[in-house]
């Protein structure tokens, strides 16, 4: 039995829509900018991945408005426009329909500013509570949609909406659920968010006059990640019951890998990430001499970049040179729970068009990452499967694998 992807929505700095969003990836276009969303000239990080133009009015009622934090707005948006490129999901049983997302941090924005009014003495919106938890994104598609299934939410920082869509892939094998919308979705360009991890020195702080250059993976110079938003949503489902449905189909999702490194709660560890692609392409029922494209974890934090290409020259020994490795993160920085979901998406189109989108700014290399990084210009490899790595917080590493149909 295999899972196939007939439906995608991303929302993200480079595009809305995945044909725009591939477009300007596969152009090398950076969505990286002065931050608009607050006054960021007291922060040590003044640049952000946010998504231009975003107006939950223009899709979501009042009721929606009010009731809702901006990660499920971005969620509920990629979440419709998933639907639409699937054909609609109207031929399962609502109880067969079901929903995984994945978000690090889940409703943010409204705990910060329900938490400043509290401080100044002011009165809290009556739907703090529903608007911050985690699983908020998750309920509000399923009541949106009407979809009565099982409901899901992962949060495992950076490894969020990879192990939401790993945990859809179990959803289906096991047979509870016909189809399953999964991904992730983040929107945390926030004062306090970004002053936390300034604190920790994971941010960017040395091109804050120079937006376009500050998501540097793999490169010479690169001083901390990019604090970025939006979403990104996959419509999964065995695949006898897509052509059933006549549905159109971008590829599978073959494998799906996840361990504990348990080492350090910030700190990225080799062995961690080496087991997590290991046990993705063993449950993919392949070897890792057949893989062909790493859409890479790939921050920009000097460490994290550095232990990802030990990692993978660790599994993959002499092969590693071969492979089309990218970074999607170079163009739309670093959406947290968001990420994966949004490179499962660029790994799919990779498979689907054949073409690597490229790793942008990477005009320097770090001599301690000198894989083939795709760097700066797209490239026509053509390959048949994409192994999509997600490394959090917490020492949680996921990887997923997804192969083209033939």
């Amino acid at each position: 039995m295999r899972v196939v992807v007939t439906g995608m929505g991303v929302v993200s700095p480079i595009g809305v829509g995945v044909e725009r969003f591939w477009e300007a990836a596969v152009a090398g276009v950076s969505g990286i900018r002065s931050i608009t969303a607050f006054n960021a000239s007291g922060q040590r990080s003044r640049v952000a991945g946010e998504v231009p133009g975003f107006d939950p009015a223009a899709f979501l009622t009042p009721k929606y408005l009010d009731q809702t934090d901006r990660f499920t707005q971005l969620a509920l948006l990629a979440t419709d426009l998933a639907l639409e490129d699937a054909g609609g999901l109207d031929a399962y049983a609502p109880q067969r329909l079901a929903v995984s997302v994945g978000s690090g941090m889940g409703g943010f924005s409204t705990f910060e500013s329900s938490a400043l009014r509290k401080f100044r003495d002011q009165p809290i919106p009556p739907f703090t509570v529903p608007r911050t938890m985690a699983n908020s994104a998750a309920a509000w598609i399923a009541i949106r949609h009407k979809f009565k299934g099982v409901n899901l939410t992962c949060s495992t920082a950076c490894s969020s909406g990879a192990n939401a869509i790993g945990m859809a892939l179990d959803l289906l094998r096991t047979g509870r659920a016909d189809a399953v919308i999964a991904g992730g979705a983040e929107g945390c360009v926030l004062p306090l968010t970004m002053t936390g991890f300034e604190v920790l020195h994971a941010l960017t702080t040395g091109f804050n006059t120079e937006p376009a250059r500050a998501s540097r993976p793999f490169a010479k110079g690169r001083d901390g990640f990019v604090m970025a938003e939006g979403a990104g949503i996959l419509i999964l489902e065995r695949e006898d019951e897509a052509v059933r449905r006549g549905a159109k189909m971008y590829a599978c999702l073959a494998g799906y890998g996840q361990a504990c490194d348990a080492v350090h709660i910030v700190m990225p560890d080799m062995e961690g990430q080496v087991t997590a692609m290991r046990a993705a392409i063993e449950d993919a029922g392949m070897g890792p001499d057949a893989v062909e494209h790493i859409n890479a974890h790939a921050t920009s934090t000097p460490l994290g970049d550095v232990v990802e290409t030990r990692a993978i020259k660790h599994l993959f020994g002499s092969r590693s040179r071969e492979i089309a490795i990218n970074a999607t993160k170079s163009m739309v920085g670093h959406s947290i729970g968001a990420s994966a979901a949004i490179g499962s998406i660029a790994t799919v189109m990779a498979l689907h068009s054949g073409t690597i989108h490229p790793t942008i700014n990477l005009d320097e290399p770090d001599p301690e990452c000198d894989l083939d990084y795709t760097p700066n210009s797209a490239q026509q490899r053509n390959p048949r499967n994409g192994l999509c790595n997600a490394f959090g917080f917490g020492g949680s590493n996921a990887s997923i694998v997804f192969t083209t149909l033939e």
